[in-house]
């Protein structure tokens, strides 16, 4: 959403800390209605810590949320209509499908006619009407996990907060389950947060993806611009794989200019576009990059070296080139079937697309 705009929901200031640590850190940003916003960083970056102050399960040190433009401030979980997703599922064993969805309405003392059409609804939104009287035993862990999504619909929550959801399935359920709550959130117009460490569970389910790092904002944008314009070096290292190659100013001319990357090459590029300064970090994702033989083409974006190892992932074959200064570039190259023309040992060259490079400030 536009910088400075109000939100469904508006963090300002956020800090928790734990001793003298400070696990959040003072994070600011707004969240549209409707929208599906991703906090994704390391272990230990202040996500969860995050989601829980939202949801009210921890009180934060300082700072404000507000949701639909009411101050959070000392209202308990249970009044800020937000349904929860944890990472565990925390299911009760000993309850039936139907009475865990129901467990927090009957604390409610919700009357018995509306708390049936809300479990009932609940349930046939996760399409698990069938098994409303299955105990959690006798569950895949993927039904498990769409019990819990309906324990949190149940509230009709305005938002929904979901922690790692997924990290207890296995691959081929992740990438199910994933487009399940991402077509549910789409249909209810729920607003969401949702955390995880999986940058391509981030990239595939989010409007927005805010990376952090020790309890801080690295960059807050669409998994498009996060992807192919990291705005730091953390945000390009952390998500995907990034050629990041040191990289300095050696002479500007009126419409070009040469850059030592890596300390060995001298690479031209066009001035236009070219960003103030003298000292970057190059990012080239491995995909950008085109592999040949030296003497294949007189671009002036060529670097040689030696291939170094080829490893096979399924559709692309990944190159690793060594060039001068003992520095290594990564490339992806579509095969198509065909075996390589290279092999390993074998002197290279490879092909950098300037519109494709991506020059962060050091």
């Amino acid at each position: 959403m536009p910088a400075g705009a109000a939100g469904y929901i508006d963090v300002g200031g956020l800090t928790k800390r734990y001793g003298a640590t400070a696990v959040v850190d003072g994070l600011s940003f707004s969240v549209a209605e409707g929208e599906l916003l991703t906090l994704l960083g390391p272990s230990g970056c202040g996500k969860t810590t995050t989601l829980r102050c939202i949801g009210g399960f921890i009180a934060q040190d300082s700072g404000t949320i507000r949701i639909a433009g009411s101050d959070m401030a000392g209202v308990p979980p249970h009044r800020r209509r937000v349904g929860m997703v944890f990472q565990s599922y925390a299911l009760f064993p000993h309850l039936s499908v139907f009475e865990n969805v129901a467990f927090g309405l009957r604390v409610r003392k919700v009357d018995e006619p509306e708390l049936s059409r809300r479990v009932g609804r609940a349930l046939e939104m996760v399409r698990l009407a069938e098994f409303a009287t299955r105990y959690p035993k006798q569950l895949s862990g993927g039904q498990q996990q769409r019990v819990a999504l309906a324990r949190a619909l149940v509230y009709e929550p305005r938002v929904l907060l979901l922690d790692e959801p997924l990290s207890n399935l296995d691959a081929k359920l992740r990438v199910e389950m994933r487009s399940e709550i991402r077509s549910l959130q789409r249909a209810l117009g729920v607003t969401a947060l949702y955390v995880t460490h999986d940058q391509e569970e981030a990239l595939s389910i989010s409007d927005r993806v805010m990376v952090m790092n020790q309890g801080r904002i690295e960059q807050l944008s669409t998994p498009w611009e996060l992807y192919n314009r990291p705005a730091t070096r953390f945000s390009a290292s952390f998500v995907g794989v990034a050629n990041i190659l040191t990289a300095e100013v050696l002479e500007v001319r009126p419409s070009e200019i040469t850059v030592l990357v890596a300390g060995s090459l001298r690479l031209t590029f066009p001035r236009i576009g070219f960003p103030d300064g003298r000292e970057f970090w190059l990012v080239a994702r491995p995909e950008t990059l085109c592999l040949g033989r030296p003497g294949d083409t007189g671009s002036e974006m060529l670097a040689e070296g030696k291939v170094a190892q080829l490893t096979m992932l399924g559709a692309t074959l990944r190159a690793e080139v060594e060039i001068a200064g003992g520095g290594r570039i990564l490339l992806d190259i579509v095969h198509g079937g065909a075996p390589p023309t290279l092999s390993p040992g074998e002197r290279a060259a490879v092909r950098f697309d300037p519109e494709r490079i991506v020059f962060i400030p050091r």
